[in-house]
């Protein structure tokens, strides 16, 4: 039996859904947790359906620890729930942007009632078991501007900025198609297709959600996932051309992304990526 007050957020890494879960945790009644589960411990289970049952379990333990101790693991900064994992200062090694998050206890001090909405924030895991989620939970997925995406990618010290990615282990097809791909930005165009693929074919169109819109409505494009979401005006800034991006990089993105085939043209235009390379040579252009 689906739960309609326990939801999957899901999405494409560094596309906002961070961001969608700080603005939700602005709501009453709600709580919205940033990725609690810890990858490895889902590596015993023999499938996907032995995972979506562990994330079932997950969803009750932290909706009772949330309820009756105040408290829940998330990843967390400074014991908040964070707008971005990343800080703007770049590491000095590696010239990735430092990593701010770390998991650990978060107080949850607002008033819940009983059926309070629980949000739980997993991209990678829960975007690989999807097709097995949507059988109980209700699910989204925030997906963004495939050169931004890949932009941001470049500036994180992820694994797929090396053109690798952990959810691989969950998914053989991906892994397949990963092991006959030798240059790492078309192991990670081949990445992003995956997961737009994924909620293609797992999700109806309103429960995709689009990090552009969220940005212009101030956050009331988050509508699907929570009646009261017209309370929000939030000043929010599109960052698809985000300063720390580096522009000959995102010239070099676009012009492998506009050459190649993916599901994300289903979702964004080339003429959207267009658009955006024609602001990174633009000197006077404004920055997001």
């Amino acid at each position: 039996m689906r739960r309609n007050n326990n939801i999957v957020l899901t999405g494409i890494p560094r596309a906002g859904t961070t961001l969608t879960c700080h603005l939700l945790n602005k709501l009453p009644d709600t709580v919205a947790l940033h990725e609690p589960i810890e990858f490895r411990k889902i590596l015993k289970f023999k499938n996907h359906q032995e995972i979506s049952d562990y994330v079932a379990g997950v969803f009750e333990e932290m909706r009772t620890s949330i309820y009756n101790q105040k408290t829940a693991l998330s990843r967390q900064v400074k014991g908040q729930i964070p707008d971005n994992n990343f800080g703007e200062d770049k590491e000095k090694d590696s010239g990735l942007r430092k990593n701010l998050v770390s998991i650990g206890k978060v107080d949850i001090e607002k008033n819940l009632s009983p059926d309070f909405l629980l949000v739980i924030k997993e991209p990678g895991i829960f975007t690989a078991i999807l097709e097995n989620l949507t059988e109980h939970f209700l699910a989204y997925a925030v997906i963004r501007n495939p050169l931004s995406v890949l932009a941001s990618w470049n500036t994180v010290p992820f694994h797929v900025t090396k053109g690798r990615t952990p959810v691989a282990r969950l998914d053989i097809i991906l892994a397949q198609g990963l092991a006959k791909i030798k240059d790492t930005i078309d192991k990670q165009i081949y990445i992003l297709s995956w997961f737009y693929d994924k909620y293609k074919t797992c999700l109806p169109e309103p429960s995709i959600l689009r990090y552009e819109d969220v940005i212009a409505s101030g956050g009331k494009a988050l509508n699907a996932i929570h009646p009261q979401i017209h309370t929000l005006n939030e000043p929010l800034e599109n960052k698809n051309l985000n300063k720390l991006y580096d522009r000959e990089l995102m010239l070099v993105l676009g012009e492998r992304l506009l050459n190649s085939e993916g599901a994300f043209w289903d979702f964004y235009s080339r003429e959207s990526v267009e658009i955006l390379l024609k602001d990174c040579t633009t000197p006077l252009s404004k920055e997001g």
